[in-house]
């Protein structure tokens, strides 16, 4: 360990274009933050010894129990292998995003500004109530916390004892998937929460499709966005905006 936060990536593929990805993303931060990518070699296998400039956390989600949630294969629960990680890797911070966003602002920039906050929690505050628009709420049981809130989770910050908290609850109660979790148990429980839109970051996320989102991304993007998803790693723009 080189700094006392990290960033940590969450994938289950790679190539050339997502390879030039993850190297962008570290060597952008590497002052900065440490980096890993958590990686799921259930479908795909990789060989950590061929990326010797990265770091990895494998993890087979098909031995993982629990970790499509409710038993749907739409919806992973990639929370499972983070915990894993960050029992092995204790950090103050970690800063966790999925491979398919793509932000049109500059990554280390945002990174400095993250990195610096002292919080315990700070999540994506678009679309924030937990309402039946987003259907993993039916697997809900026996919820203990007075309101539920929803945070899309494609990004998210999140301290070591909020994380630690959140592991415990789940090994009373499982059933509350990860985007309701999160936020649900940082409001109900007085932890200190952030939003990413407080620091003028916008959003234009969700499940999908990603023809959708890549679109915007390419012919709408706007300063200082997230997209997601962003599956055509091809399209990624590096420059000119996003060089510094």
């Amino acid at each position: 360990m080189q700094h006392p936060n990290c960033v940590v990536v969450v994938i289950h593929r790679m190539d050339q274009g997502m390879l030039h990805y993850l190297r962008f993303l570290k060597e952008e931060i590497s002052e900065l933050m440490d980096f890993c990518i958590l990686f799921d070699c259930h479908v795909q296998k990789l060989d950590p010894s061929d990326y010797p400039d990265l770091r990895f956390h494998l993890f087979d989600s098909g031995s993982i129990k629990g970790f499509f949630h409710g038993g749907h294969p739409r919806i992973p629960n990639p929370l499972l292998p983070l915990l894993e990680f960050t029992g092995q890797n204790p950090y103050k911070h970690y800063l966790v995003m999925e491979g398919d966003l793509v932000f049109t602002g500059e990554w280390r920039s945002f990174v400095r500004k993250i990195n610096g906050l002292a919080c315990d929690y700070v999540h994506i505050a678009t679309d924030l109530e937990g309402d039946p628009r987003h259907w993993p709420c039916q697997y809900i049981k026996n919820n203990p916390l007075p309101r539920l809130y929803f945070a899309w989770c494609h990004i998210f910050y999140a301290g070591q004892r909020f994380l630690a908290d959140i592991e415990a609850f789940m090994k009373e109660n499982d059933t509350i998937y990860y985007e309701f979790l999160l936020p649900s148990m940082a409001y109900n429980r007085g932890y200190y929460v952030r939003q990413f839109e407080n620091f003028g970051y916008r959003f234009e996320v969700s499940w999908g499709p990603a023809e959708v989102y890549e679109r915007k991304y390419v012919e709408e993007a706007q300063d200082n966005t997230f997209y997601h998803p962003i599956k055509n790693t091809s399209i990624i723009k590096y420059q000119p905006l996003w060089q510094h």
